[in-house]
């Protein structure tokens, strides 16, 4: 099946995530590279990288995700607030490089009444500025739609991924794609409007979360898997969808480790025995 594991933090240091991934039977994690309410990143030293990249060889530990800081907003009506995230992103570009990472998820952003059309206008302007010569894929995420969110809608996502110079892709995730009000019992319905405006092959992160909002409420409230308004079936109609196969999912449910130890271990059961039903 698809790599699966969850968020988990870096603050005891880089290669201790490893430890926790063999922890909770994670194959994969996502992690901050700064702080993510803010701006502040850790210098990392050399050797917990070196101690770093020799675990995830060992222990097949890859596809790893690096989300940004939920701060950046490059589609702020401060030009100095979009200009510190295209530098933030840029310096993260650098520091995911340095640890082998390629997969960086971002939010588009929020326009700040200024307007949709204005909005995605910077955010392409902002991307435009971020270098991923080194073969970085930037993933834009879906999103619930509060407030002046940019990226709850499908056309909205589709528009910045096609009209931006540098290459991008795109990261889902199940509570925002519920609370914007895609039905995910019937999700090869979205995959197929995806497919045609986008490219199935775009999507490479899929953030598997539960809802505690209802449907189309337009709230970003993560529940336990299987324990909110979406519900187990649904949830795995689309993290199973033969049409979504190798991508990494990652669990950003409200959990200890213990929590996703055995989120992670359902998941992989009922995926067995769906397999094994066949």
């Amino acid at each position: 099946m698809n790599r699966i594991g969850c968020h988990l933090s870096t603050s005891k240091g880089l290669h201790k995530t490893i430890e926790q991934c063999l922890k909770i039977n994670a194959d994969t994690f996502q992690f901050f590279p700064r702080n993510p309410r803010g701006s502040k990143s850790r210098l990392i030293p050399k050797k917990e990288i070196e101690d770093f990249l020799e675990l995830r060889n060992i222990y097949n530990i890859n596809d790893i995700v690096c989300h940004g800081a939920y701060t950046m907003n490059l589609c702020s009506d401060r030009e100095d607030l979009r200009e510190l995230a295209i530098r933030l992103i840029n310096e993260d570009m650098k520091k995911i490089h340095d640890m082998n990472i390629d997969k960086y998820v971002i939010h588009p952003g929020s326009h700040k009444e200024q307007g949709i059309e204005k909005g995605l206008d910077l955010i392409i302007r902002g991307l435009n500025q971020i270098d991923v010569s080194n073969g970085q894929q930037i993933c834009i995420e879906t999103m619930s739609g509060k407030g002046t969110e940019v990226g709850s809608d499908l056309e909205e996502v589709a528009f910045i991924v096609n009209n931006t110079k540098i290459p991008l892709y795109v990261c889902i995730d199940t509570c925002h794609l519920f609370s914007s009000g895609v039905r995910l019992e019937t999700s090869d319905e979205y995959l197929d409007e995806f497919d045609k405006l986008i490219g199935i092959d775009k999507i490479k992160v899929i953030h598997c979360n539960d809802s505690m909002m209802p449907y189309g409420a337009n709230k970003d409230r993560h529940e336990k898997f299987g324990k909110g308004l979406i519900g187990e079936s649904k949830l795995l109609n689309v993290i199973f969808s033969n049409r979504l196969k190798g991508r990494s999912i990652i669990l950003e449910t409200p959990n200890d480790l213990n929590g996703y130890k055995m989120e992670i271990e359902e998941i992989r059961g009922k995926f067995n025995e769906l397999r094994n039903n066949k």
